[in-house]
């Protein structure tokens, strides 16, 4: 097999279980990152091997499939062993919106039943703002509204939201 098709051979089985493998991998690993690494590493490995893999009996994408699987395993066996930085020495991150996320995860534990209270629109922007932590910007295009109303319902929902957390406050001193 030639250099050029052994190449378009490779990419065009990229390309055809690219999808299948990462939906594999998050439902293995159960978070984004991990799931694409564990598929990276397999294209690699396969890369690497393609020559002979190609030449095998049985189906590539089965092997590809069980080659996932390990190497989310494997993956999972070398996190374990990791020693987490201590929390002094990881940098300040915020979320999509802007948010540090340690006052993003305070915030999210008591919003639902704050925003039980908030009208439709408002309560649908802070749940896919807030809770899901995608920008206005998708947002917008997933309730088909414009950007500025977006944010302009984040800004009226946080103030209705102010307002309860005060009143509550307010009932608990009394």
């Amino acid at each position: 097999m030639s250099e050029a098709v052994w190449g378009v051979d490779f990419e065009s089985f990229v390309l055809e279980t690219l999808e299948a493998y990462s939906r594999l991998a998050r439902a293995q690993a159960g978070d984004l990152h991990s799931a694409e690494d564990a598929v990276q590493d397999v294209y690699l490995n396969m890369y690497r091997r393609w020559e002979e893999l190609s030449t095998r009996q049985g189906s590539l994408t089965v092997y590809g499939r069980m080659a996932v699987k390990n190497a989310v395993i494997s993956q999972f066996r070398k996190n374990r062993r990791m020693v987490p930085a201590p929390v002094q020495e990881l940098p300040e991150q915020e979320s999509g919106i802007g948010i540090p996320d340690a006052a993003y995860e305070i915030f999210k534990e008591g919003i639902d039943e704050l925003i039980a209270d908030l009208p439709e629109r408002q309560r649908q922007v802070i749940t896919l703002c807030i809770l899901q932590d995608l920008s206005p910007a998708v947002v917008a295009k997933r309730l088909r509204i414009k950007e500025e109303s977006v944010k302009r319902y984040v800004k009226a929902a946080a103030n209705n939201l102010k307002k309860s957390i005060h009143e509550s406050s307010e009932e608990v001193t009394a």
